[in-house]
């Protein structure tokens, strides 16, 4: 792999449809806690409410992990198709941990009504942002296979 824009855009397109599916099920479930009467564990809000933000904090940790693990690993990666496997088989699943409180704090909102929780959704779409898969990340990620 010469060039890295064909794969990133790959990588950008799986970014966008990880935070586009967050995004619209924190909106449905945001919409519904604002719009529906009852809260099933409204008098739990509390709980709740920290039990998300505990989960954000470590599912933060977890995805950080997994990058810092897939750059290792990158070091000693043999070919270029061999480091995109590597990028999409850290990288995905790291996404997806970040997104682990966005879809907790919908849930908790639509549970408990409190419209605060969904908060936790920023974690993320910062996550996305500092790691996105742009030509040069990118090219960057698959030239660490050339200095380890």
């Amino acid at each position: 792999m010469t060039d890295a824009p064909p794969f990133a855009r790959t990588i950008r397109i799986l970014w966008l449809g990880i935070c586009g599916g967050a995004f619209a099920i924190m909106a449905v479930m945001g919409w519904l806690a604002a719009t529906s009467g009852t809260a099933p564990l409204a008098d739990s809000r509390d709980l709740v409410f920290y039990g998300v933000a505990l989960v954000a904090v470590a599912a933060t940790a977890g995805a950080f992990a997994l990058f810092r693990m897939m750059e290792g690993r990158l070091l000693q990666a043999g070919s270029d198709a061999e480091a995109a496997a590597l990028i999409r088989s850290f990288g995905i699943p790291a996404l997806a941990t970040a997104e682990l409180p966005a879809i907790l704090g919908a849930v908790g909102a639509f549970l408990t009504g409190e419209l605060l929780t969904l908060a936790f959704g920023a974690t993320l779409f910062a996550f996305a942002w500092l790691t996105w898969p742009s030509d040069d990340r990118v090219g960057y990620w698959l030239s660490l296979r050339h200095r380890g």
